[in-house]
């Protein structure tokens, strides 16, 4: 996170801000201190312009935030292990 905050030079004070959020804790976010809550990844990843797979260095992260499309999806991860091909789904 904050290396995003940097690239984008962007203050703890300014992110923060524009997340909704308060200097203290984006700086314990960046620090490791506290867990961020996912509503709070969302709001800092749009204050930085960034997907929330890179700036958790996941690109392939996908955010379910529909609970029907989120249970068709942890039913499909159910079937199919992680790492198998599209083969293994058939």
């Amino acid at each position: 996170m904050r290396e995003w905050r940097l690239r984008r030079e962007m203050s703890q004070a300014e992110v923060a801000k524009r997340a909704g959020i308060t200097q203290a804790s984006l700086s314990n976010y960046e620090n490791g201190k506290r867990d961020m809550p996912l509503s709070t990844l969302l709001g800092v990843a749009a204050a930085l312009n960034v997907s929330v797979g890179d700036l958790l260095d996941l690109p392939d992260v996908i955010v379910v935030r529909d609970s029907l499309l989120g249970r068709a999806v942890e039913q499909l991860q159910t079937r199919v292990p992680v790492g198998a091909g599209a083969e293994a789904a058939l």
